[in-house]
């Protein structure tokens, strides 16, 4: 069987002493603590000991002397440059120098396409015909002429015309085909004529050594029935004769 020692009076008053004591501490460290609190959040609270330093404003004289209204300078009046009476001078426009545009070449204007004349009563039967005449041949070394055969468009002879004959020295000759019927023996043989016996023939002042224009025209009833016709001889002795036969067309 145990034994307990009743606790005695003494003994419990001395502990809630101390319970008072260390809650009365507690309670002050919570007070000073929201102090620094307060303090930290408001410097300028009435029981904080060391306030921060309040900054002084300047005095009302210094702020007037940094205000003072600035002193403008007196205004000057322009003196006017013009005198007394002035009429305004209009300035010319500058003048304009124009350049001419360079002159351009006018195209050649070409001439009027020829309307083609009638078809002459008589024209070439061919090409001139450049040989060797064989008919004097003791004139082979100076004799120079042309001769040629008129006929119609059957091969029939014409001798109703004169073949007109000249060079450009100023000679002239005229002949007439057939006055010859020995021409037409002799170039129908050589020449082999189509037949007719309308011959013409005619020697020209210039040797056969002279390179010369001739120009052969028919003829009939004073008027021209041919297209002139020129040639240039060769100053061959060995092509002294030209051929030149005309046919009638109607």
């Amino acid at each position: 069987m145990s034994w307990e020692q009743p606790s005695t009076p003494e003994k419990k008053k001395g502990g809630g002493a101390v319970r008072a004591g260390t809650a009365l501490f507690i309670v002050l460290t919570l007070l000073v603590l929201l102090c620094y609190v307060t303090i930290f959040l408001n410097p300028n609270i009435i029981f904080n000991p060391f306030p921060p330093p309040v900054a002084k404003l300047p005095t009302a004289t210094a702020v007037a002397s940094v205000l003072q209204t600035p002193t403008v300078p007196p205004t000057s009046t322009p003196q006017s440059t013009f005198p007394p009476t002035w009429t305004p001078t209009a300035t010319p426009p500058p003048t304009l120098t124009f350049t001419p545009r360079p002159t351009s070449t006018p195209v050649p204007t070409l001439p009027p396409t020829a309307t083609p004349g009638p078809l002459p009563q008589f024209t070439l039967h061919w090409d001139p015909i450049f040989t060797k005449q064989t008919l004097y041949p003791n004139a082979s070394g100076w004799w120079s002429g042309v001769a040629g055969e008129v006929a119609d468009k059957a091969g029939q002879p014409v001798t109703d015309v004169t073949v007109k004959v000249w060079d450009d020295f100023g000679h002239v000759w005229e002949t007439k085909p057939g006055d010859a019927p020995a021409y037409a023996q002799a170039y129908k043989s050589e020449f082999g004529s189509r037949g007719t016996y309308a011959w013409w023939e005619q020697f020209i002042s210039s040797s056969c050594q002279e390179s010369v224009n001739v120009h052969v025209q028919i003829i009939r009833g004073g008027q021209p029935r041919s297209r002139v016709i020129t040639v240039k001889t060769t100053g061959d002795c060995q092509k002294n004769l030209v051929l030149i036969h005309f046919q009638k067309n109607y």
